[in-house]
């Protein structure tokens, strides 16, 4: 039997926003399931905008899955005010953080890719 990929969620609220982290493994799965589980907690608690802070271990996934899994979550994000995403990896391909960022803002996602926490909070601090 396979072992299954390692995942946590931690949600933290803020004046005005959801800081939610992801740590685990990186596979398709776990990152569909962050953004899922990390917009229901936004909602839940009454958030528009939320920061999405990706510490997941392991190489990039294929451009097709990040264009599967974004695309499947994007009428979602479209509905808040904003979205921070912060990639804490550093075994990853930069590329792939800003394609991610580019599929969904062709959707109507009002995302923004951050290279830390500071500038992404500033940036959801504004009106």
């Amino acid at each position: 039997m396979a072992d299954r990929p390692q995942y946590r969620l931690a949600v933290a609220e803020r004046p005005g926003w959801l800081h939610a982290t992801g740590t685990g493994d990186n596979v398709a799965a776990n990152v569909a399931r962050f953004l899922r589980e990390s917009y229901r907690a936004c909602l839940e608690r009454g958030f528009d905008a939320l920061l999405l802070e990706i510490d997941f271990s392991g190489e990039s996934l294929p451009m097709a899955d990040i264009f599967r899994i974004v695309s499947d979550r994007s009428a979602d994000g479209a509905k808040l005010r904003r979205i921070a995403y912060v990639e804490r990896s550093i075994e990853r391909d930069p590329a792939m953080a800003r394609f991610a960022e580019t599929v969904a803002v062709n959707r109507a996602v009002n995302v923004r890719l951050f290279h830390d926490v500071t500038d992404a909070e500033r940036w959801l601090a504004q009106r």
